[in-house]
């Protein structure tokens, strides 16, 4: 049972996995929306509809992944769009990381989605082709301190999604990322919550003076995982409000 139609995103329930995942369903798509909290996809699914699934996985267990890749293909179809957007974040300074810090974002953030990637490939290949979508961020373009493992991760994900779109083009598959900047989301909400951001301090050194909205991430992403991008592969198109290029300049 194959259908280019199927798109699964992780870390779909919330944030901007979850604004992606309404994006892609308003495209189109049945839209499987995974996540290790349970209660969070069942919310999720219903607020979208009928075009959505959910599922319970967990990125970091390659058999997990497996198994809910293989439970998707025999359900509901070949998975035609990954859109790798499950991610975690420890802040701390790096001399005070401990082994499982480290671990659960590297794990979380790069390892699960090569998981992920190299399950979704296994479905595409065979059907000629597909779209994978990561979510990387503007830490992999610059530094953050006290982020390390983070920063780490997501510059990791930037060479990973160039590999595979050498390894895959001729076979059909495009590899992308997305590198958000400062979002309005839950993970950056508990940075001000904690005193450990400031968002007046972030919009003065943003050039659009704001935060971006998930729908205006998830509105990119969507286009990536389209045929309106069936030119673009390897590539990481930040998408930061111009964060990224401002020197501060008097």
């Amino acid at each position: 049972m194959r259908s280019a139609r199927v798109a699964l995103v992780t870390g779909g329930a919330q944030g901007i996995g979850k604004a992606i995942s309404a994006n892609l369903a308003k495209r189109g798509y049945t839209v499987v929306i995974t996540g290790r909290d349970a209660t969070a996809v069942d919310f999720t699914v219903r607020e979208i509809g009928s075009s959505a699934r959910g599922l319970t996985m967990d990125v970091t267990s390659p058999k997990s992944v497996d198994d809910a890749f293989d439970l998707v293909e025999e359900t509901v179809g070949a998975v035609g769009v990954l859109v790798n957007c499950a991610g975690v974040i420890v802040r701390s300074p790096a001399e005070d990381y401990d082994d499982q810090q480290w671990r659960q974002v590297i794990d979380t953030d790069l390892n699960g989605a090569f998981w992920c990637a190299r399950a979704a490939a296994r479905q595409m290949l065979p059907a000629g082709g597909g779209s994978i979508v990561n979510i990387g961020s503007i830490a992999s373009e610059t530094g953050l301190a006290g982020r390390a493992s983070y920063t780490t991760a997501k510059a990791g994900l930037s060479g990973m999604t160039r590999t595979l779109a050498l390894e895959w083009a001729e076979r059909g598959i495009r590899v992308n990322t997305v590198a958000p900047g400062w979002t309005r989301t839950e993970m950056v909400q508990t940075g001000f919550d904690t005193g450990t951001l400031s968002e007046t301090a972030l919009t003065g050194r943003i050039p659009l003076q704001r935060l971006a909205e998930p729908t205006e991430i998830a509105a990119v992403a969507g286009f990536l995982a389209s045929d309106e991008a069936s030119y673009l592969t390897g590539q990481v198109i930040v998408v930061d409000g111009g964060f990224t290029i401002n020197g501060n300049s008097p």
